[in-house]
């Protein structure tokens, strides 16, 4: 790819150079199997380890009327591959385009773009790499200057290949959402912290306030502010939509969508509701709807530094969605405070996505008419791509 991709103009070029390309990468949130990287995973071919992990992939081919046989279904793997590459060249403005040029030219040097006629070689070029004894999931992770990462585990999971990689788990805490205690949750947390949780997500759903689960949510943010851990919480995620994927794919197939916004009112006094019964523990806001970004940023102001806006997320990760947040960020926030970017990704490949942010940034910033030197943005573009997020886990 071209070396100065996103970046417009000469001081984009030089904070991207000098800060941000080469800092170490803080990756709070995935969803990447800890069992791959424990066992130290290889891949026969290009389709198992790029296309199948890949739900953003997925829902792009069913947009562009790919039959699913060749998407989740028994096809071949060198014919999922070829049918991703004939409709590639029709994903043109779609994050996905640009991320899987970056991914192919990172990891495999490879910057033929794939279309139907360059899709053989491409995979058979990427078989090579892939039958090296080095290219495994260790390596992959290497590759990436990853300095921590935060796949989630429920609570119940075992932690044990967390501790043996040394990999830190997120708690993914959805299934604790109910009216029934939940059991052994002290001795569970303390296990986690142990393992090196300093995360805990939650999804708030398009409805959850009607689902009477508030009351488990703010105590279970009560624990979490005990231990020094950062709340996550991603809102206004429309998943119940095909039932015929949902069968056929499971519930992470690429098929939700974007509800119609987050309840502010509800959404402050829930967390009024934590400040005033516990303790609100450190709270990145992630919603989906890019209609909230506004009020979101705002709201950040009404907790004493505790809430920020976080990075465009889902359908947001954008060009478009990460300047959008950015512009809301330090309109209506303090920039500097920016946790930065993260992956939520399944795809090993993803990490990409982190230099796909700083470039946006970079070329932002130097947009940005605020009187400083290069090296008070560089100290900023740092702050935002890797001591904010390093704080997060290490000063606990």
């Amino acid at each position: 790819m071209n070396p100065d991709f996103l970046l417009k103009n000469e001081t984009a070029r030089r904070l991207y150079e000098n800060y941000a390309k080469d800092l170490p990468v803080i990756d709070f949130h995935n969803h990447l199997s800890v069992a791959d990287i424990a066992k130290d995973r290889r891949y026969e071919n290009l389709t198992e380890l790029w296309l199948e992990p890949d739900p953003y992939k997925h829902r792009l081919m069913r947009i562009c009327g790919v039959d699913e046989f060749y998407i989740t279904g028994g096809a071949d793997p060198d014919a999922k591959f070829e049918k991703f590459c004939e409709i590639f060249p029709d994903m043109a403005g779609t994050p996905v385009y640009d991320w899987s040029r970056m991914e192919l030219d990172r990891y495999f040097g490879i910057r033929e773009l794939p279309d139907k006629k360059t899709a053989k070689n491409i995979y058979k070029t990427a078989e090579k790499f892939l039958k090296k004894p080095k290219f495994s999931t260790v390596f992959l992770l290497k590759t990436n200057k990853i300095e921590h990462q935060s796949p989630v585990a429920t609570l119940d999971q075992d932690l044990t290949p967390y501790l043996e990689v040394g990999v830190s788990p997120s708690l993914r805490g959805d299934n604790l959402l109910s009216t029934e205690p939940i059991p052994h949750l002290q001795q569970r947390l303390a296990a986690f912290s142990a393992a090196g949780c300093r995360f805990a997500d939650h999804s708030l759903d398009t409805g959850f306030f009607e689902t009477g689960n508030t009351e488990q949510l703010i105590e279970l943010a009560g624990e979490y502010a005990k231990r020094g851990w950062t709340l996550l919480l991603h809102l206004g995620a429309l998943r119940q939509t095909s039932t015929r994927l949902a069968q056929r794919v499971g519930p992470a197939g690429g098929y939700a969508a974007m509800g119609k916004g987050v309840e502010i009112e509800r959404l402050a006094a829930l967390l009024d509701e934590m400040e005033q019964k516990y303790a609100l523990p450190q709270t990145v806001l992630f919603p989906l709807n890019p209609r909230d970004f506004e009020a979101l940023a705002v709201l950040q102001g009404s907790f004493s530094g505790k809430v920020q806006l976080g990075p465009a997320w889902w359908w947001c990760d954008h060009a478009s969605g990460i300047r959008q947040a950015l512009d809301c960020i330090a309109s209506y926030g303090v920039l500097s405070q920016f946790i930065g970017m993260t992956t939520d990704s399944r795809s090993i490949l993803s990490f990409a996505r982190h230099d796909y942010f700083r470039r946006i940034l970079c070329q932002w910033i130097s947009e940005q008419d605020w009187g400083q030197s290069e090296e008070q943005l560089g100290r900023l573009i740092r702050k935002i791509c890797y001591e904010n997020a390093k704080r997060r886990y290490a000063d606990v």
